[in-house]
């Protein structure tokens, strides 16, 4: 009877089926963790330990089904869930992931698959509509038209029931609305795979069975939809086709919903009347931790009559039917193997996907990002007023010191000097040391799914930055220049403003360099100060650069401040023919300008070659920055 029965199943496994199917062969996987030191350890070499999660898991979804991965917490499903999709690749795994029978990488997984994120990091200051476009511009063939794009999101919306929110800032969404259109965003390709991580999760039952509603209206559509969920509710579980129950990394189920009642009341363990099925799997497969030793032997006894069941044999004959071509170490195949595209018709269409060129990523990546600084105004009026303030600051004690220019001037206008160009670096390049920390997770999980490469996302960060350090510092000189009464008349204004202005553009390079550099804005802020006070030393200020020891001199020209200080102080003393001396003979007199920029070790000469070394240090620390930036790009993403 029981041979029968088996038979009758895999017939019914075996049917035909058009479409793209999803099998997973002996999967193993181990994450390499830091083993808990003691203290009489401290200072010994850190010791590490291999972690086994899965254990030889198999298993399959075919067009038309919705699967759920199910079991308690530590089971391994987030991890199964990252390793078939090839989202994420393990320290160390070991198995076969196929689609319609091939081995393939992970670009074209990529290609034939969604996946929705269980927390999705999206740029809030967007409608739900500009989101969309912007999604479907990088995702969708570079030869799809306008028209056709616009179409393909308005059904999407309509068919999710977001068709009301289309003009809804992305920040005003409920969970269930985000949850939705984190959907729609995948939908955009039509991919016949489609991973959904724990879907449900932060929901209320209602915005939950929609959700696990319209995955299964997408999969009755010829898709193969996998999710995993924890302990659902009883009208959600039903929603599901098939179900994978995860125990201690093995499988514990493998089958459609109705069979898993089934088989464990097989086992004797019969789900109480009125009770959560899905609860009732996962309470029995948990490990709880005061009777640690009788779960895992129960665990285990679990896992080993699945797998002598009549559902365990059904599972292992299809998954070695479906790999029984593949080669052990064989290559993946990827979207280059034209022989295997034009052999399967259901790569083709995906497989023929053309992608964006760089300047298509940057130019919505500007849009995206610009349209985000539009719309947070009230951050940038402050930003501006204070920065306003700070120069009124500045300038109110300085008022009329250029009237009569004696001996006793001189360090008062060059202190101010100094202070502009010292106020105008620490603005800029502060300003900018948030940038990567904060959206660092958002850029990874987008250049993991192949929305664009990481040159174009910095390249928009550096040149966003750059309008602000133009206009801001114009507006500041403006204040000072006038209030103060500095030399040179309008086309000295003129003339003063520019090397302000790149000092800060400048310096939004040494923020950048920072921000890439480290993990949170926090440890680039503490590293930044040593960095800060050895600049601000040889800014010629507090250091006389004209006796400076060779071995240390040439770091005047590693510092930005020396060469905004400089320029701006060439600008003011070459307007300085005559300065008055004072009656007592046993002060020193410095009769002009020019023996002021001495004083200081400055050179009259060298205004251009202070805006030649601010260009040069833009464009080296920049480099710097963007290496620092690729390394970090080049991390998993976390989902």
């Amino acid at each position: 009877m029981g041979m029968k029965s088996v038979e009758i199943s895999l017939n019914l496994q075996h049917r035909p089926n058009s479409g793209v199917s999803l099998t997973w062969k002996d999967v193993s996987v181990w994450a390499t963790k830091k083993k808990a030191s003691s203290f009489f350890s401290f200072g010994t070499a850190q010791q590490f330990e291999h972690v086994r999660i899965l254990n030889r898991v198999n298993g399959y979804v075919k067009s038309g089904s919705l699967m759920a991965i199910m079991g308690a917490s530590g089971a391994g499903k987030t991890t199964l869930m990252a390793t078939i999709s090839q989202r994420v690749k393990a320290n160390e795994m070991h198995g076969d992931i196929l689609v319609n029978g091939k081995n393939i990488d992970q670009d074209m997984m990529r290609r034939l698959s969604g996946f929705v994120p269980q927390e999705e990091l999206v740029t809030k200051a967007l409608t739900v509509n500009e989101h969309m476009q912007f999604m479907a511009y990088l995702m969708m063939d570079s030869r799809v038209s306008k028209s056709q794009r616009n179409r393909r999101i308005t059904s999407l919306l309509s068919d999710l029931g977001l068709t009301k929110c289309t003009y809804t800032y992305l920040s005003a969404l409920s969970g269930g609305e985000l949850k939705r259109v984190s959907l729609a965003v995948q939908l955009l390709t039509d991919p016949p795979l489609l991973f959904c991580d724990e879907p449900s999760t932060g929901l209320d039952s209602y915005n939950a069975s929609i959700v696990i509603e319209k995955l299964r209206n997408f999969a009755s559509r010829g898709k193969a939809v996998i999710c995993t969920i924890h302990q659902p509710a009883s009208g959600i579980f039903e929603l599901f086709h098939e179900v994978l129950l995860l125990a201690g990394g093995r499988v514990a189920f493998h089958g459609s919903v109705p069979d898993a009642a089934k088989h464990f009341t097989d086992l004797g363990l019969q789900c109480p009347i009125g009770y959560n099925q899905a609860e009732f799997y996962v309470s029995e497969l948990a490990v709880i931790s005061d009777r640690e030793e009788e779960c895992h032997k129960k665990i285990q006894d679990l896992c080993d009559k699945f797998e002598r069941s009549k559902y365990g044999e059904v599972l292992r004959q299809y998954v070695c039917d479906g790999a029984e071509d593949i080669l052990p170490n064989c290559t993946p195949i990827n979207a280059n193997d034209e022989e295997v595209i034009n052999g399967d018709k259901e790569f083709q269409k995906y497989m023929n996907i053309k992608k964006v060129n760089y300047f298509t990523q940057f130019y919505w990546l500007m849009w995206r990002d610009s349209t985000a600084i539009k719309r947070s105004k009230r951050q940038t009026l402050i930003r501006f007023l204070l920065y306003m303030f700070i120069a009124l600051l500045l300038a109110t004690p300085y008022a009329s010191i250029t009237d009569g220019i004696g001996q006793k001037n001189i360090q008062n206008i060059e202190g101010l000097l100094y202070l502009i160009i010292t106020e105008t670096i620490f603005t800029f390049s502060y300003s900018v040391l948030h940038t990567f920390p904060s959206e660092l997770p958002q850029m990874l999980r987008e250049v993991g799914n192949g929305l664009y490469k990481p040159a174009p996302f910095y390249l928009c960060k550096m040149f966003l930055a750059i309008p602000g350090a133009i206009c801001m510092p114009f507006v500041y000189t403006t204040v000072i220049f006038w209030f103060v009464g500095l030399n040179g008349g309008f086309f000295g204004y003129l003339l003063f403003c520019i090397p302000v202005i790149v000092s800060a553009i400048a310096s939004t390079a040494y923020g950048f360099v920072m921000s890439a550099s480290f993990e949170s804005v926090e440890t680039a802020s503490l590293v930044s100060v040593p960095v800060d006070f050895l600049n601000i030393v040889f800014a010629g200020i507090y250091l006389n650069l004209s006796n400076l020891p060779l071995y240390i001199d040439w770091l005047r020209y590693t510092s930005p401040f020396y060469y905004g200080t400089e320029a701006v102080s060439i600008l003011q003393w070459t307007n300085v023919p005559d300065i008055k001396c004072d009656n007592d003979p046993g002060l020193p007199c410095i009769n002009s300008g020019l023996q002021v920029l001495d004083r200081y070790g400055f050179d009259p000469n060298d205004f251009y070659l202070d805006l030649f070394g601010l260009s040069m240090y833009f464009i080296i620390l920049h480099l710097i920055a963007y290496c620092n930036f690729w390394r970090r790009s080049q991390k998993q993403s976390i989902y």
